[in-house]
């Protein structure tokens, strides 16, 4: 699991894009006085990356993080913390009810899902999630905290790995994200994971 994993909310004041070994798009998200910097991944060394967005999310069902104040604030990995897991979290499935058995079958005539992972090769993942923040008036990055300074990072999925040395920091109820609240009142979500990242998890996060 990751050592530490929180979230921290606050208005968007600017990004720049840094290009380590893997790209980022670092936020610097205004908090309780401070500027807190969220290290956001949208590539990867061999440019194989998936990205999701998405809109329109139930806002009921993020209660638990939006009613907390700006700032770094500590999530415990369960459901009941607010913490995002990209399998797990309702906030990031599909409705219950009539309409969901209208799209299961929708999709399996068409073949298509509600969201499905886009893979990417350069800026395009970095693209869709800086066309949120403008937009934004109130910012929630999700991550593991910075050891130095103000901030979060690995904000993408961390679980379902292959075997190697990124296994070990494999979790469930951890996962990183970026969420918007937008001037229009509507949530929305950034998702980031890596090619050979696996959703079909057990409880320890690891691959099935």
């Amino acid at each position: 699991m990751l050592p530490s994993y929180g979230v921290v909310i606050g208005t968007y004041q600017n990004y720049t894009k840094n290009q380590g070994q893997w790209l980022h798009v670092d936020l610097n998200i205004n908090a309780a006085k401070s500027v807190y910097q969220a290290a956001v991944d949208v590539n990867e060394p061999n440019g194989l990356f998936q990205y999701q967005v998405f809109n329109k999310l139930d806002s009921s069902l993020f209660t638990a993080i939006s009613s907390l104040p700006d700032g770094y604030h500590h999530l415990a990995s369960n459901a009941m913390s607010g913490a995002i897991d990209y399998a797990r979290s309702p906030i990031l499935q599909r409705p219950l009810g009539c309409l969901s058995v209208f799209f299961v079958i929708f999709d399996a005539i068409f073949r298509s899902n509600l969201q499905t992972w886009t893979n990417v090769t350069g800026d395009e993942a970095g693209n869709a999630l800086v066309s949120l923040l403008g937009n934004s008036t109130k910012l929630y990055a999700f991550g593991a905290p910075y050891t130095s300074g103000n901030g979060v990072h690995d904000v993408h999925c961390n679980q379902g790995d292959p075997p190697g040395d990124k296994q070990s920091l494999d979790g469930i109820w951890q996962d990183g994200a970026v969420f918007a609240l937008l001037q229009d009142g509507t949530l929305s979500a950034y998702l980031g994971k890596f090619s050979t990242q696996s959703l079909n998890t057990d409880g320890n996060g690891l691959p099935i």
